[in-house]
């Protein structure tokens, strides 16, 4: 009714939520500086009316609930063009030491001690008989072929560092998911009595950013709050208040797999710097898998032309580099006992450097796939221990514990070492093969012309051994203009997005200042009409 006493109650309502307010703004103030802090209003409204001599008189003002100034479209852009960026940035801070190691600048890759080896061979060609160029042409060999090992190093320390970070990311993205799951527990707690949990969702929101850093995710909130992650395109990280962590397993010591519930998914990871640190793995082993392939080939064709030739001491039929070796290595599913050994070069002249996988379709078939061109090279029926040729490459696979099992495979390259264990079979000056017969010796110089000519030949994928190792060097140095072009391109547009996320959510001094003016005034208004119906009360006592 319109009483004193109501005007009395009016004013006291507008007391305590303008009190609930400054509060509010208070709280602003001091959290302008907080990262992840969400500017909150306090949402007033007016109390129910109540009728009085046929009028509706208004009965004040209370603060309804206080909110967050916070724009859901904004953070899920936000996250995802930095989960763009970190991609970005990741990949190619890591294939700065690739960089280093394979560029040609100050005569650090390997275009130098590769010209200087051809260079010795024609040095020889040009007096055969000497003993000094053959030295000349030792010291050369060792040079480039330390070179090759020092590159290949680089390149598998790279590969074990990202290792390490893949490890060390994970576990961060396994810490961040059991905290989200905490925090959800609370939220949830807090909710469903109707309340909002402002400052925790803020807590959320930050690791959530923070997450958003290393790998791509979506989320889904429910009812009550809480919020669902899901990572590689619907996997879940967080679930209410459960968590269910990522997991890393080594595939035969190169690489890692990433798995979310039994299940690889590296190649459904699409962004954060776990996807950039993903990828530069795959760079670095495509350049090792060159590198190899290269060392491979420079064994391969000079020894061939090498043992054909005579040194001065006569001898013949001498590996000028030390011959490579087959590897062979199981499929990191394989359910059957069968194994794999054996591996050898049958016939190098058939060595086609490519790498090969036996696939069995069951315990009793195979088929041996060349992993270069896609094609079945052979295959047939299996039988425990018997020899396997194949294109220059021989091997068993033998029943061990058991026969093999449908969907085993295994693998057998002639490449995959040649770089790390590149290295001289040649120690002895004279027995430097320049001669093409015995009856030549000392001035014949046939072969040494025959392997100073392979400078230039066309014998690995079309190209000569300059060009393919100049490719190799300009993809790095193309493929870090392109991260750099897209790191800077990326970096502005989340600046550009901060800034709108910042202009709705963020803290600015000035309002709240300027708001914290109008609540002092709303509040000494209210306490000016307490003081007056305090008077008017005080008047109607005093009457006589």
């Amino acid at each position: 009714m319109s009483t004193l006493s109501s005007v009395l109650n009016i004013a006291k309502t507008s007391l305590l939520a303008n009190q609930k307010a400054i509060n509010v703004t208070s709280h602003n103030i001091s959290n302008a500086n907080t990262p992840g802090y969400t500017r909150q209003k306090a949402v007033v409204e007016s109390m129910d009316p109540v009728n009085f001599g046929g009028l509706f008189y208004g009965t004040g003002v209370k603060v309804a609930n206080v909110e967050r100034i916070y724009d859901n479209f904004q953070g899920v852009q936000l996250r995802g063009a930095t989960s763009t960026l970190n991609s970005y940035k990741s990949f190619g801070e890591r294939l700065t030491s690739l960089e280093a190691a394979v560029n040609d600048f100050n005569d650090a890759g390997l275009s130098v001690p590769l010209n200087n080896f051809f260079n010795s061979f024609e040095d020889i060609s040009n007096n055969p008989s000497s003993y000094a160029e053959r030295s000349t042409l030792l010291s050369n060999a060792t040079v480039l072929t330390d070179k090759f090992n020092s590159i290949d190093s680089t390149i598998r320390q790279g590969i074990d560092n990202i290792n390490n970070d893949i490890e060390s990311q994970v576990g961060q993205i396994n810490s961040i998911a059991a905290q989200i799951a905490d925090i959800n527990g609370q939220i949830g707690t807090i909710e469903v009595a109707g309340l909002t949990a402002n400052d925790l969702r803020d807590k959320r929101d930050l690791l959530l950013d923070n997450l958003s850093e290393m790998v791509d995710f979506t989320t889904m909130e429910d009812k009550t709050g809480q919020v669902d992650v899901y990572v590689a395109g619907g996997s879940f990280l967080v679930s209410g208040k459960n968590a269910a962590p990522l997991e890393v397993a080594a595939n035969n010591g190169d690489t890692y797999y990433i798995q979310s519930h039994g299940s690889v998914i590296n190649d459904r990871i699409s962004g954060g710097s776990l996807r950039g640190v993903l990828d530069a793995t795959a760079y670095y082993q495509d350049s090792q898998n060159k590198l190899n392939r290269m060392a491979a080939s420079l064994i391969k064709e000079v020894n061939t032309l090498h043992k054909q030739g005579f040194g001065l001491d006569g001898s013949t039929g001498v590996n000028f580099f030390a011959p490579q070796s087959i590897t062979t290595e199981p499929g990191t599913s394989n359910s059957g006992g069968a194994v794999i050994t054996a591996g050898a070069i049958s016939d190098i002249s058939l060595l086609t450097l490519d790498d090969y996988e036996v696939r069995f379709s069951g315990p009793s078939n195979y088929n041996v796939i060349n992993k270069n061109s896609g094609s079945i090279v052979t295959g047939g029926a299996y039988v425990s221990g018997s020899l396997v040729t194949v294109e220059g490459i021989s091997f068993k696979i033998s029943d061990n514990t058991g026969s093999p099992a449908a969907g085993d495979t295994f693998s057998i390259s002639s490449t995959k070492y040649a770089a790390q264990f590149f290295s001289l079979s040649v120690t002895d000056a004279n027995k430097v093969a320049a001669s093409s017969t015995a009856a030549g010796l000392p001035g014949d110089n046939i072969n040494a012309l025959a392997l100073a000519d392979l400078r230039n030949t066309q014998t690995i994928e079309g190209t000569s051994y300059s060009q393919y190792y100049n490719s190799l060097v300009s993809d790095v140095g193309v493929v870090m203009k392109e991260s750099t072009n897209n790191s800077d391109a990326q970096t502005k547009f989340v600046e550009e997005l901060q800034s709108a996320k910042e202009s709705t959510s963020g803290v600015s001094i000035e309002e709240e200042a300027i708001n914290l003016v109008k609540l002092q005034r709303a509040y000494e208004a209210a306490a000016k009409v307490l003081t007056t119906v305090d008077k008017m009360m005080e008047a109607v006592i005093n009457l006589r």
